[in-house]
C-alpha cells in the first residue's frame, strides 16, 4: 500500500511542478482548491495505511478486506483527478483554433487555347468547402511551434485534382488532412547577435498583402507575388533592429527544395531511371518597417532555383537550367489615419537555360538556349468603412500585370486560378462584410485578360493568348 500511495504522490508532485518545456522556471499552475483537495486525500489515505499496518495479524494478513478495497477506489479517484490536471496543463500549453470556409464561384472562360479549344467554357455553380485546424505552442520561452492542417474539397465531387506537394492544402482534393504548415522557431540563448532558426514546413503561403483580402493578420514570411505555396526548409533570421535602428528589421537566409528525386522502392535513394537532379532553392530576404511610417512593411527579396526539371513529368525528363527571382514589396496600413491600406509589389525573373529542351519544352523557351527576363507589378488598396452599425465593412481593389516571360513560384493561391501568375492584366474587386468577431462574408469579382498563356508553368515558350476569365464569387468564413 505504501508503494501505491508513494506512486500517487510522485505523480502529484510531477503534475503540479511540470515545466512547460523541457527545463527552466516556467511552472504549470493548477487551481489552489484542486491542489489542496488532492493533498487532503493523500493525507487521509496515509492515515488509513497506518491504521491498516497496525491492524495486521502476525501472519501479515490484513484483519479487514474492506479497507484495501476502499483504499484502491480512493487511489483510482486521485488518478482521475491527476489526469484532469494533466489534461488542463496540456491545454494551457497548446492553443487550438479552427476555420471553415464555404465558397461558391461563377466562372466563365473565353478564347482559351490551352488545350486546343478556343471556345467558351463556364461553371456557374462551383461550390467548395475548406476546413483548417490551427495550433501553436510555447514549448519553452525560446522554442515555439506553429502548425496548420487542412481539408479542402469540392461539394460531393467524384473527380479530384492532382496537386503537387506545394499546393496540397490549397487545391481542392479529397477529405483527407493535408499538412499546410508545421514549423518550429528556435531562438538560441547566449548568441552574440539576435538569431532565430526556423525549420519544418514553412509559413510560405498567403504572404503579404494577402492578409488584406483575407481579412486577417499577416500569415506568411514571403511576399505572395514571388512565392505562394507550401514548402519545407530551414531559415536563419538575424535581427538588425539594434544595429540599424529600424523597427522589426532583419535579414533571412532560406534553403529549401523545389523538388527532391527519390526511388519509389527505396525512398532514401535517388531514382536511377530519371536523369533528374534535385531542385535546390536558395533565398535571402531583408525586411523592415518603413522608417517613419507606422504599421508598414518593406521586403527586399532574392531567390535562386537551380536545376529546374520536369518534376516527374515524363515529357520533360531532363534538367532545364536555373531561374532567379528578385522582388520589392512595400505596404502600409491605415495610412495617415485615413482608413486606407495600400501596397505595391514588383517582381523580376531571369532564366539561365542549359541547352536542354526535350520535346521542344525548355525553360520558358522551346530551344533550350534562349535566356529570358520577365517582370510583374502588383498593387492595390483597401478602405475600412467606419460605420459601426454594419461592423465596419471593407472594400478593396487589386491589379496585377505580368509580362510575356513572367514566372514565379505561386503554386498555392487562395483562388482556384493563379491570379498572380497572369501574363497579362488582372483586375480584382471585393467587399468584406463582418457579421461578428468570428464570421464574415466576402463578395468579389475578378477579370483577367491573358496576353500570353493561361498556364503558369515555367516550361515551354509562352504562346500568345486572347483568353479572358471572369469570376463572380461569394464566401462565408468562420474562425474560432
Amino acid at each position: 500500500m505504501k508503494k501505491i500511495l508513494l506512486t500517487a504522490g510522485a505523480l502529484l508532485a510531477w503534475t503540479s511542478c511540470a515545466v512547460a518545456g523541457a527545463g527552466g522556471s516556467d511552472v504549470v499552475s493548477i487551481p489552489a482548491e484542486d491542489y489542496k483537495a488532492i493533498l487532503q486525500r493523500l493525507d487521509t489515505l496515509q492515515k488509513r495505511v497506518d491504521q491498516m499496518e497496525k491492524a495486521e495479524s502476525p501472519s501479515g494478513k490484513a484483519v479487514s478486506a474492506a479497507m484495501p478495497n476502499k483504499l484502491a477506489k480512493d487511489v483510482e479517484t486521485i488518478y482521475d483527478t491527476l489526469d484532469k490536471v494533466e489534461t488542463k496543463s496540456l491545454k494551457d500549453r497548446i492553443n487550438l483554433g479552427a476555420e471553415l470556409r464555404t465558397r461558391v464561384d461563377d466562372f466563365k472562360l473565353k478564347n482559351d487555347n490551352s488545350y486546343g479549344g478556343g471556345g467558351t467554357d463556364h461553371n456557374d455553380n462551383f461550390w467548395t468547402n475548406r476546413f483548417r485546424l490551427n495550433m501553436d505552442a510555447e514549448i519553452q520561452k525560446n522554442l515555439l511551434f506553429t502548425g496548420r492542417v487542412a481539408v479542402y474539397k469540392d461539394f460531393n465531387s467524384l473527380g479530384v485534382t492532382a496537386p503537387n506537394d506545394a499546393s496540397q492544402a490549397h487545391v481542392p482534393g479529397n477529405t483527407s488532412l493535408k499538412l499546410d504548415r508545421a514549423y518550429v522557431d528556435w531562438t538560441p540563448e547566449g548568441m552574440p547577435i539576435p538569431l532565430a532558426l526556423t525549420f519544418g514546413r514553412h509559413p510560405s503561403s498567403e504572404g503579404p498583402p494577402s492578409e488584406l483580402k483575407e481579412n486577417r493578420l499577416r500569415q506568411s514570411t514571403y511576399p505572395s507575388l514571388l512565392f505562394d505555396g507550401e514548402s519545407d526548409g530551414v531559415v536563419a533570421t538575424v535581427g538588425l533592429e539594434r544595429y540599424l535602428g529600424w523597427k522589426n528589421s532583419g535579414i533571412r537566409f532560406a534553403y529549401g527544395k523545389g523538388y527532391q528525386d527519390s526511388n519509389q522502392t527505396v525512398s532514401y535513394l535517388d531514382n536511377g531511371s530519371h536523369p533528374y537532379d534535385d531542385i535546390n532553392v536558395y533565398a535571402m530576404f531583408f525586411e523592415t518597417e518603413i522608417p517613419g511610417v507606422r504599421d508598414s512593411l518593406l521586403v527586399l527579396s532574392a531567390l535562386e532555383a537551380t536545376d529546374i526539371n520536369g518534376m516527374g513529368n515524363p515529357n520533360i525528363n531532363a534538367k532545364l537550367g536555373n531561374m532567379s527571382l528578385y522582388g520589392v514589396h512595400a505596404q502600409a496600413n491605415n495610412v495617415a489615419d485615413s482608413g486606407f491600406d495600400i501596397f505595391l509589389s514588383t517582381g523580376l525573373n531571369k532564366t539561365d537555360p542549359n541547352g536542354n529542351a526535350p520535346n521542344g519544352i525548355g525553360l520558358l523557351d522551346s530551344d533550350g538556349t534562349t535566356k529570358h527576363t520577365g517582370w510583374s507589378v502588383y498593387t492595390g488598396l483597401r478602405y475600412n468603412i467606419p460605420y459601426k452599425p454594419m461592423n465596419n465593412p471593407k472594400i478593396g481593389f487589386e491589379y496585377n500585370h505580368g509580362s510575356e516571360y513572367w514566372a514565379s513560384f505561386t503554386w498555392g493561391p487562395s483562388e482556384l486560378y493563379n491570379k498572380l501568375a497572369t501574363r497579362g492584366d488582372a483586375y480584382d474587386f471585393y467587399y468584406i462584410q463582418p457579421f461578428n468577431d468570428n464570421l464574415f462574408g466576402r463578395l468579389g469579382y475578378t477579370h483577367i485578360n491573358y496576353d500570353h498563356g493561361v498556364m503558369y508553368q515555367v516550361f515551354g515558350e509562352p504562346g500568345p493568348s486572347n483568353a479572358v476569365l471572369d469570376d463572380v464569387y461569394f464566401l462565408l468564413d468562420v474562425r474560432f
